[in-house]
C-alpha cells in the first residue's frame, strides 16, 4: 500500500474500527473454515455451553497485535493508538463477560 494511501488511514477512528472488527472477522473465518455446516447460532451456543466462547474470543483479540505492528511500522500512529484503544475495550468486554 502506498504511503499516501496509508496517511489517509491515519486517524484514531479508523484504528478503533479495525481493532473492533478484526477479532470478530477472525472468529468468523475460524467458524467458516472448520464448522461451516453448523448454523452460526448453534455454533455459538455450543461454545457457550462448553464455556469456551470467551476464551476463543479473547484469543481472536491477539490479531490486533499484528494490526498494531503494521500501523506502527508504517508510521500510522493515530490508527495504531485506535487499535490499542479498541483492544482495551475488547479486553474489558471479555473480562466483564467472564463474571456474568
Amino acid at each position: 500500500m502506498g504511503q499516501s494511501r496509508l496517511k489517509k488511514l491515519d486517524s484514531f477512528s479508523v484504528g478503533m474500527i479495525w481493532g473492533m472488527l478484526l477479532p470478530l472477522l477472525i472468529f468468523l473465518v475460524l467458524y467458516l473454515a472448520r464448522y461451516h455446516t453448523v448454523p452460526l447460532g448453534d455454533y455459538i451456543s455450543n461454545l457457550t455451553e462448553m464455556k469456551i466462547l470467551i476464551k476463543m474470543l479473547s484469543l481472536c483479540g491477539f490479531a490486533n497485535l499484528l494490526l498494531f505492528l503494521y500501523f506502527y511500522r508504517n508510521g500510522v500512529d493515530r490508527a495504531a493508538k485506535g487499535v490499542i484503544a479498541a483492544t482495551f475495550v475488547y479486553g474489558f468486554m471479555v473480562l466483564i463477560s467472564r463474571f456474568l
